[in-house]
């Protein structure tokens, strides 16, 4: 049957990635997406932060899932492609956006992160509707008015966990220094003025110790939902304004917000400078 299989890894924002390159091409051929989701139940490394398949909050998905095991992309490929006479197992070249994607025909089996926007563009408006969040808790809520109360609210992410934690994860992907959010708060304010921030981390506490909020008025969001990630992007997408962190997390975050704010980003997404990350962000954001 011809059909595109998407394999999914890695925490929530990677799996939208790899969902929405997988739902762009099944539109554009009309035909079933599958999700393979049989890498969270593999044993991980003891360096690899534990993951779990979260797609599932997203009720307007409809895609079948398989768990049936993955086709790593190594060498083992070119000996189970005789196996594979109904499917085509497509492996992201590098982190760039890859023009080869477009002449990809189903059946086909994706593998790779596709984080560019570039894969799935012209689908955006199935896309975000299939990102549709689930309701609110109260806790959140509450939040949640206090965003729509805020003209120019603005959502900063400082993402430390296994960043920070992790020496494998520390080394790979490294952490922001505060100059970055510096330049970009400044920029805010010199366009808006002094207005309320709201803080999105994975360890609230440092933040509240140790962040620059450069005059702004901030809110520490610390809804404490360690199991239910989705909540903290989904008020994030509420704020006109973001300051992302070199997350996927709130790069999805930004992205499902409205248009009319101004958005930055790290020039820097990893530590190796060979990794070309220039087409990551979408043109409208502002890089630093």
């Amino acid at each position: 049957m011809k059909n595109i299989i998407s394999q999914l890894y890695g925490g929530l924002g990677n799996q939208m990635f790899q969902y929405a390159a997988g739902r762009a091409l099944s539109l554009r051929f009309q035909v079933p997406l599958c999700l393979d989701i049989s890498w969270f139940s593999q044993k991980q490394d003891n360096n690899t932060t534990v993951r779990t398949y979260q797609l599932g909050i997203f009720k307007n998905i409809t895609a079948t899932i398989q768990n049936r095991g993955s086709f790593p992309c190594q060498r083992l490929i070119t000996r189970i492609r005789k196996y594979l006479p109904f499917s085509r197992v497509i492996c992201e070249p590098h982190f760039a956006y890859w023009p080869g994607f477009a002449e990809i025909t189903p059946p086909a089996r994706l593998d790779g992160y596709w984080q560019c926007e570039k894969y799935f563009i012209e689908f955006q408006k199935e896309i975000r509707h299939d990102f549709t969040f689930p309701a609110l808790p109260e806790k959140a809520e509450q939040l949640s008015r206090q965003i729509a109360e805020t003209p120019e609210s603005v959502s900063v992410h400082i993402r430390r966990g296994d960043y920070v934690n992790n020496p494998q994860t520390q080394t790979f992907h490294g952490n922001l220094q505060q100059d970055y959010y510096g330049k970009a708060l400044q920029t805010i304010k010199n366009f808006y003025g002094k207005t309320r921030l709201f803080m999105f981390s994975d360890d609230p506490q440092w933040v509240r110790k140790n962040f620059d909020c450069c005059g702004h008025d901030a809110v520490i969001v610390d809804l404490a939902f360690p199991d239910a990630p989705h909540h903290d992007m989904h008020l994030m997408s509420q704020c006109k304004h973001h300051i992302i962190a070199n997350s996927s997390f709130s790069w999805w975050g930004a992205w499902l917000g409205t248009p009319q704010g101004m958005t930055f980003a790290p020039k820097r997404w990893f530590n190796a400078p060979e990794i070309d990350t220039s087409t990551i962000c979408p043109a409208s954001w502002t890089c630093i």
